[in-house]
């Protein structure tokens, strides 16, 4: 009875993870709104500071769970840039989890909220984050048109 009950608890140890993301996204959002209208007779610099910021500290808690509660390790070697520099990370999609590598790697250069995706143009209506990743220029790409034009 009592090993059913461990299994059974620690089979549950992403609820808690899932339920703090979950519950604060309509938090962040309600905040980002709000800057978003503050923000909108003030330069567009500004508007872009606090929302590279808050977008980070909703993605720097959402690493701290994927990192502390799956146990996933990133190993870095080799020299860092004496300067910040721009790059382009290419993904081909191997697992379902590559967009928090590069999560992963920006927040260890300290670039975590100026990251910009492009998306699958179906994203574009996922709840809170497609409307948000569209608001804030991530890009859209129609793989039907891409295709075409790869031909």
């Amino acid at each position: 009875m009592l090993l059913s009950l461990v299994l059974h608890t620690y089979s549950m140890r992403y609820v808690l993870p899932a339920a703090v993301m979950m519950g604060t996204a309509p938090t962040y959002m309600l905040a980002w709104g709000a800057w978003r209208l503050l923000s909108a007779l003030l330069p567009a610099r500004f508007y872009h500071q606090v929302d590279d910021r808050l977008y980070t500290l909703y993605q720097s808690m959402v690493l701290f769970f994927f990192e502390n509660y799956t146990g996933v390790q990133i190993i870095l070697y080799g020299d860092l840039p004496k300067t910040k520099e721009n790059v382009v990370y290419i993904s081909n999609h191997q697992c379902t989890v590559d967009w928090i590598v590069a999560d992963m790697l920006a927040i260890r250069q300290n670039a975590l909220g100026h990251i910009r995706y492009v998306l699958k143009d179906g994203l574009k209506w996922l709840p809170l984050y497609g409307w948000y990743f569209y608001q804030v220029n991530h890009s859209h790409v129609a793989l039907s048109n891409c295709l075409l034009l790869c031909i």
